[in-house]
């Protein structure tokens, strides 16, 4: 009988930890290179599923730009262009799913 609550107590917890989102693990997938942009940027997809990816660029909390990107399977980088924006400080956001998985910072120049 004592097993009963230890029992059920496991089988809770590992419910639990089952049904956790990895959202978290795609903020360490996802990369754009450089940081001070000029004209234009690499985005880096690297896990492996096909995905629809938006990203939105924000500048003092208004969005810019929204784009979405079908990502096929495996690693995928592509080049965005930045060009028309004004220089200055700007955020690129990320979802997937809708839900925002990574934001970076970046500098126009």
């Amino acid at each position: 009988m004592k097993k009963i609550p230890f029992l059920i107590a496991f089988l809770f917890v590992s419910l639990i930890y089952g049904q956790q989102n990895t959202v978290s693990d795609y903020e360490t997938k996802i990369f754009m290179k450089p940081i001070e942009v000029a004209a234009s940027a690499i985005l880096g997809f690297q896990f492996t599923e096909a995905k629809t990816v938006k990203y939105v660029i924000t500048q003092r909390n208004n969005d810019v730009l929204t784009k979405e990107i079908n990502k096929n399977a495996g690693t995928q980088i592509l080049k965005a262009d930045f060009s028309f924006l004004e220089n200055g400080l700007y955020e690129i956001r990320f979802i997937i799913d809708g839900t925002e998985v990574k934001t970076i910072p970046f500098t126009k120049i």
